[in-house]
């Protein structure tokens, strides 16, 4: 028997060739093979589990355990990120008039704007189209920008790179929960997708820093009102940004 990499010869017992290093496999090409495969290369085969199921409800071990050190237990939070951000991205593009429909709705029913004028409106979808149209380049650029917002709000003992983390494993969370919302608007009907994922972004923000800092609960409070002051100017931001772009596509 030899080595299928470098043609070395292999004794009967050998799991790896001794000559490259290379696995010897044996076995077939299976669905299961090829599924376990792209877990274990992505890091998923158990620490994602272990990792989404800390993140649920203890997600202050995860951030300082990775945070310090312990990194093989839990799935990276970038590939994490990437996973959650591909799943959404599949889901959302497939139902791509129904995510333009109820996040443009949502948007109006939080400003009180339902018997709002059809400029509004179509203002409103405009911005989701475009959202939609650079998913995953909004949701990479905005994971950075929440970052900052938590940096400048909760500082130390960690640094930037540290509240990245952070905020990569919430992220992440918060995609997967709003898919999950998405899935049951369109099932049932009903639009639970904007409201839910605003809800849960809030509340698992809150939890989640909340438990990594031993925050009481009026310390939160003036946390979050900090953030969601920051936040708000950086949205106003954001829709300037978008009347921009959308002048300047309207006079080419």
């Amino acid at each position: 028997m030899n080595c299928k990499n470098c043609i070395s010869k292999l004794r009967q017992n050998d799991n790896f060739c001794k000559e490259c290093g290379s696995k010897i496999i044996r076995e077939r090409i299976t669905i299961k093979g090829l599924y376990t495969n792209v877990l274990v290369a992505l890091g998923w085969e158990s620490n994602f589990f272990i990792t989404l199921r800390y993140l649920l409800y203890k997600p202050q071990i995860v951030f300082k355990e990775y945070i310090g050190g312990t990194r093989k237990k839990y799935a990276n939070p970038f590939a994490f990120y990437a996973i959650s951000l591909a799943i959404s991205l599949f889901i959302f593009s497939h139902y791509s008039e129904q995510f333009i429909q109820m996040t443009s709705d949502m948007n109006l029913h939080q400003k009180g704007l339902e018997s709002t004028s059809t400029v509004q409106y179509e203002f409103t979808k405009t911005v989701m189209e475009i959202h939609m149209k650079y998913y995953n380049v909004v949701s990479f650029l905005a994971l950075p920008l929440y970052t900052l917002i938590a940096f400048l709000v909760f500082r130390k003992p960690y640094n930037y790179g540290e509240h990245l983390i952070i905020n990569t494993y919430v992220v992440s969370i918060t995609t997967f929960t709003g898919v999950l919302l998405f899935i049951i608007s369109l099932i049932f009907g009903i639009n639970i997708f904007g409201l839910g994922i605003s809800l849960v972004t809030f509340i698992y923000y809150s939890i989640a820093y909340k438990k990594l800092y031993n925050l009481t609960f009026s310390q939160l409070i003036i946390k979050i009102l900090k953030f969601l002051g920051i936040l708000i100017i950086v949205s106003i931001l954001f829709i300037l940004l978008v009347v921009v772009f959308k002048i300047i596509q309207n006079s080419k």
